[in-house]
C-alpha cells in the first residue's frame, strides 16, 4: 500500500534489490505461504520488503545476518543479545513492530518497500553506512514511534517529508544541527550517544508489547 511498491521495471533489472528479493523468494525460500486472503497477501509483501532491504543495504556485508533470509517466518528474523534486540519482529498478529539493525554494517540506501511496515514502532539503523536519505514512503508509517537514523553517511538531507504535523515521534534523531547537515525540523535529537541509543535498544524498553515472553 501507498505506493511501497515500486513500479515494474525495477523487477526486470536483475542487478535491482527488488529482482534479487524476488528471486530469492521464487527459488530459495522455504516458507511458501499462500496468497488465500488479504493477511496472506500482506505477509508475502512483509517478506518480500525484508528481502529487498537485505540486499539493498549489502545484506552479504552485514556484520550480522540475525537470520535474515532464513526458513522461519520473518518474525522470527532477530536475535536478542545481551537483552538488546536485533533484527525484525516483535510481531503483533504476524506483522512486525520493531526493525532493529544498528551498527550492523549496512550501506547503500533504503528501498522504498519499507514503507510497507505499516505496524511499526521502532526503527533503528544508527551507526552504519547508509549514505542515502529515507524514502518518502517513509512517511506512510503512521504509528512510529522511536526513529533512529543517526550516526549514517548521507550529508545535506532536508527530512521535512517525515515531519507529518499529525504525528509526532516520542525519539526521532539523525545527523541533523551544524555537525550533521541534516535538516530535520521534528527531530528531538542530533547527533550521537552509543550509550543512551543502545540502551533504547534494550526489549525491556520496548513499552509498546503487550504480554509478550521474551
Amino acid at each position: 500500500g501507498g505506493g511501497a511498491i515500486p513500479p515494474a521495471d525495477v523487477f526486470e533489472n536483475k542487478h535491482s534489490p527488488q529482482y534479487h528479493a524476488l528471486s530469492w523468494m521464487a527459488n530459495e525460500d522455504v516458507m511458501r505461504y499462500t496468497p488465500e486472503n488479504d493477511h496472506w497477501i500482506k505477509k508475502i509483501i512483509q517478506r518480500y520488503s525484508l528481502v529487498t532491504l537485505y540486499y539493498a543495504t549489502d545484506g552479504p556485508g552485514w556484520t550480522q545476518t540475525y537470520l535474515f533470509l532464513s526458513n522461519y517466518d520473518e518474525c522470527d528474523w532477530n536475535k536478542v543479545i545481551d537483552g538488546f534486540f536485533r533484527g525484525a519482529g516483535v510481531c503483533e498478529g504476524g506483522f512486525i513492530t520493531a526493525l532493529a539493525l544498528w551498527s550492523n554494517n549496512l550501506k547503500g540506501g533504503l528501498p522504498a518497500e519499507v514503507g510497507s511496515f505499516d505496524r511499526l514502532r521502532l526503527f533503528s539503523i544508527f551507526d552504519n553506512k547508509i549514505d542515502l536519505p529515507p524514502p518518502k514512503t517513509m512517511a506512510n508509517l503512521k504509528k512510529l514511534q522511536v526513529f533512529l537514523l543517526n550516526k549514517n553517511t548521507f550529508k545535506d538531507a532536508d527530512l521535512k517529508y517525515l515531519c507529518d504535523v499529525e504525528h509526532k515521534y516520542s525519539v526521532f534523531k539523525s545527523d541533523c544541527g551544524r555537525r550533521g547537515g541534516v535538516n530535520c525540523p521534528c527531530c528531538n535529537g542530533c547527533g550521537f550517544s552509543f550509550k543512551l541509543d543502545r540502551d533504547r535498544m534494550k526489549k525491556e524498553n520496548f513499552n509498546w508489547i503487550q504480554d509478550q515472553t521474551t
